[in-house]
């Protein structure tokens, strides 16, 4: 049952098409043509800029982490996860829910803490209340309002 009030919050998927784009972009300055003061190879092929190269992991993190993040909601409690860790959160941990000047969402922590909601904005947070099955108080940021 608790799968049926399971949501899930991830980024924008077009994202993705930008990540790619990069990678696309970045490979003509790591593997492009000889150019002024290049050392030609011995075979006369195209040689690979090692300096370059490491440009590529770029487009690869973020295709990763628009893959990866993103912040999981059921009676259970929530699951954030980021490019490289997933941080699991039962509600009875969950003091209460805000959002920060940018309007994402925060769950602030019974021990003092505030996690970021990978992926969850304000107008969010009801859906993620929703899926708590349990009365969760959330406030807005007390600067939005002015």
């Amino acid at each position: 049952m608790a799968d049926m009030n399971r949501v899930r919050f991830r980024p924008h998927q077009s994202i993705l098409i930008a990540a790619f784009i990069a990678f696309v972009g970045v490979l003509p300055i790591a593997f492009g043509p000889n150019l002024p003061g290049d050392a030609v190879s011995a075979d006369g092929g195209t040689p690979v800029r090692w300096a370059f190269v490491p440009l590529l992991l770029i487009p690869i993190a973020v295709f990763v982490w628009v893959l990866r993040s993103g912040t999981d909601a059921d009676a259970s409690g929530l699951r954030v996860r980021g490019l490289l860790a997933t941080k699991r959160i039962p509600w009875s941990e969950i003091r209460e829910l805000a959002t920060d000047n940018r309007g994402r969402a925060v769950a602030l922590l019974r021990d003092g803490y505030a996690v970021n909601l990978a992926s969850v904005k304000q107008d969010d947070v009801s859906r993620l209340v929703a899926a708590s099955g349990n009365p969760i108080v959330w406030h807005k940021n007390k600067n939005e309002d002015q």
